[in-house]
């Protein structure tokens, strides 16, 4: 669940108003998003699976929210995915072209919150379901690690991550006309078995037992005139992750890791009037530091820097045809400790346009272009997002 679960609870805490007459029935919401995104590099990028020409996939993310009386929510969240990628045959070596593929369902989120000891305290908690697709074979683990890669920014990066659970709290509070809220979590996942691959006519699996992981959440919210202005920083810090190497039922090794404190912060100003019925600007930042390896020593060059910034809104809109405008931008620092697509430094832009009826439909198109540098491989792409949404709400009676 990582830090979605209190980060999400968090803003929720963060915009709720006042509290409301208690509903004989449950408001409810849902929507779906069909969407497909992929890139294509002016020249292959070299792993060591393969020389990557192209990745494409598409997904059908889904949330359903549930709210009993005025406050408590209810949570679901999944998807499905089918991702491939196009590596170019090596000359050298004599190989061919290649298109993995990678298809199934992802793990399922479930999430509540609601208040505690009064207004002022809320309770967050959340388990994830192991029902998405793992044991996957050689190709299907390139795919895997290519559309888990930052920098692609692709629909979904993680099919099946195990059983796990989190829990937190959430204090709110107001001060100099902010809405205030400081949240706290601990998330234990159990060991789960991501990766079998099929070697020299044996099996083998890689075993992963995560350590814990607590987040820390301090959000904010106020009104400005007839802007809204509301940012969120966290932090988080990690237990020690056991890798086991297994073959035909026989363990052949194993190490460990840690993960360094991450940081983020990211704030949104949001802003309405005119002929615009929304519009936002939002800017964000993570810091990744070093990740230590078995011997507890820090990984040189393993620590990295995102920034990412977007503005824009819907023209039109509020019960009529809006016309949906924006950019954005990413800039990824890279990870140079590893020559892979994930560690990969980046510099990428985008627009964004499209229709929203008031029946609760969008339709998006997002053409993008970087730059890409993975140590190894320094080239261009061009990219482009075409999203489908689909959304309703049943209010309370």
């Amino acid at each position: 669940m990582k830090r979605v679960a209190i980060s999400a609870a968090l803003l929720a805490v963060v915009h709720a108003g006042a509290g409301a007459q208690e509903s004989l029935l449950p408001s409810t919401a849902w929507g779906f998003a069909p969407i497909a995104s992929g890139w294509h590099f002016a020249k292959p990028l070299a792993t060591a699976n393969g020389a990557i020409q192209d990745v494409a996939q598409a997904a059908v993310p889904f949330q359903v929210r549930v709210q009993l009386g005025t406050r408590w929510n209810f949570d679901i969240t999944g998807a499905y995915a089918s991702a491939a990628i196009h590596t170019t045959a090596d000359s050298t070596t004599g190989g061919e072209d290649k298109v993995p593929l990678l298809t199934g369902p992802t793990d399922v989120k479930l999430r509540m919150s609601g208040p505690v000891l009064g207004d002022n305290v809320v309770f967050t908690a959340g388990v994830n379901l192991p029902v998405g697709t793992t044991k996957l074979n050689s190709d299907q683990t390139s795919v895997l690690q290519t559309v888990g890669a930052p920098a692609l920014h692709m629909p979904i990066g993680a099919y099946g991550t195990g059983t796990g659970g989190t829990f937190g709290l959430i204090g709110v509070a107001e001060a100099g006309g902010w809405a205030l809220a400081l949240g706290a979590s601990v998330e234990q996942r159990t060991e789960y078995t991501p990766i079998a691959l099929a070697i020299s006519g044996g099996s083998s699996d890689t075993r992963l037992t995560p350590g814990t992981a607590a987040h820390v959440s301090l959000g904010g919210d106020r009104v400005i005139g007839q802007e809204r202005l509301s940012f969120l920083v966290l932090a988080d810090a990690y237990g020690t992750d056991k890798i086991v190497i297994a073959s035909g039922g026989a363990e052949t090794g194993q190490t460990q890791y840690q993960l360094g404190p991450q940081y983020a912060a990211i704030t949104r100003l949001d802003f309405g009037g005119g002929a615009w019925s929304e519009g936002a600007l939002t800017l964000s930042g993570r810091y990744r530091s070093a990740f230590n390896d078995a011997n507890g020593k820090a990984v040189t060059g393993s620590a990295g820097t995102y920034l990412e910034g977007s503005l824009g809104g819907v023209l039109g809109g509020g019960g009529r045809v809006g016309l949906v405008l924006a950019v954005d931008g990413r800039w990824h620092s890279g990870l140079s400790f590893t020559n892979s697509l994930v560690g990969a430094a980046m510099t990428a832009a985008g627009a964004t346009i499209g229709l929203e009826l008031p029946i609760g439909f969008r339709l998006t198109i997002q053409p993008q272009y970087g730059t890409f540098d993975t140590g190894t491989t320094r080239t261009t792409g061009v990219g482009g997002t075409v999203a489908l949404s689909f959304f309703a709400r049943k209010e309370a009676r």
